[in-house]
């Protein structure tokens, strides 16, 4: 009987075990989600106390890039928001993909950073619009923005690289990107803000990740950090990481004026991916040299890469 109940055991959980076949899940966010009704349990495990980098209601600007950038409604991919340049720079895009937290649908809120990054040559195609769409975000949404570039339709905003598309977002977002990311090589690179997988039920997925990815975390009030923490170590042997942890708990700096020192970071992280450029690789590795990471109050830890 003992032998039975062992088998029967084994046999279920490996049944449970078994990575499923779509990554679009339950919840908003696709299977690396969570009810949006569970959050407060995993806030309420989070230290409290006052992020000392947390910033709000900065300046609206175009971004300090090159490529003067702006958001706006494009009638070739409906319900998206699209931040790019507003006259085509002279260099290739690559695509990012965006969520927003909450698996919102009003990417302004993130308006400030999402011009930022645009402003350095990129074209990013954000879930909702202006006042949301009166839903939570789905992973198809971010698929839809994949298909959108692939057959063509940002070119209307510059040359675009295909071959070069992120997925991201935060919180909830962040999730989705993970989703996204579910055994798709399309995408090339993964940027997670404030998030990892909040139930440990569900960790077992992070075995699927191959993409290289970023965290970018927001500290020990972060309550999306320490399931990010956990991803980090868990990730399967060899996947390229990046972890940078900020004072900013989990609300970042995004709206702060060019979306603070979050938009700092991820426009570097970008940089060095996927543009090779050395000043912004050292940045976010090399602590001594001029302008890192480091130097900008990040605790920072990399692996698999050099």
């Amino acid at each position: 009987m003992r032998s039975l109940l062992a088998i029967l055991s084994v046999t279920w959980l490996a049944t449970a075990q078994t990575p499923p076949a779509k990554s679009d899940g339950q919840y908003a966010g696709g299977i690396f989600s969570i009810p949006l009704s569970d959050v407060p349990k995993y806030a309420a495990k989070t230290k409290m106390g006052r992020a000392t980098e947390a910033k709000s209601g900065g300046a609206k600007t175009s971004g300090s890039g090159p490529y003067p950038a702006k958001g706006a409604m494009d009638t070739s991919i409906p319900n998206h928001t699209v931040y790019a340049p507003i006259a085509k720079p002279n260099i290739t895009m690559p695509i990012i993909v965006w969520d927003n937290g909450g698996c919102g649908t009003d990417p302004t809120q993130f308006g400030n950073f999402l011009t930022e990054v645009a402003s350095h040559g990129y074209v990013i195609s954000a879930v909702g619009k202006a006042g949301g769409l009166g839903r939570q975000s789905k992973v198809q949404d971010n698929r839809d923005s994949i298909e959108w570039a692939l057959k063509g339709s940002a070119a209307k905003y510059g040359e675009v690289d295909t071959t070069k598309l992120i997925a991201a977002g935060q919180s909830c977002g962040g999730l989705s990107a993970y989703s996204t990311s579910y055994h798709d090589p399309r995408v090339k690179l993964l940027m997670l803000f404030n998030v990892g997988i909040f139930d440990d039920a569900k960790r077992y997925l992070i075995k699927e990740i191959k993409t290289p990815i970023g965290y970018f975390l927001g500290g020990v009030t972060d309550f999306g950090a320490p399931g990010a923490e956990k991803d980090y170590v868990e990730l399967p042997a060899g996947v390229p990481a990046w972890k940078g942890n900020l004072d900013t708990g989990h609300g970042g700096t995004y709206s702060a004026t060019n979306g603070g020192k979050m938009g700092i970071a991820a426009v570097d992280f970008l940089q060095w991916q996927m543009r090779g450029d050395a000043n912004s690789k050292a940045k976010m590795l090399d602590p001594k040299t001029a302008g890192s990471l480091v130097s900008q109050n990040w605790k920072v830890e990399f692996k698999n890469w050099t």
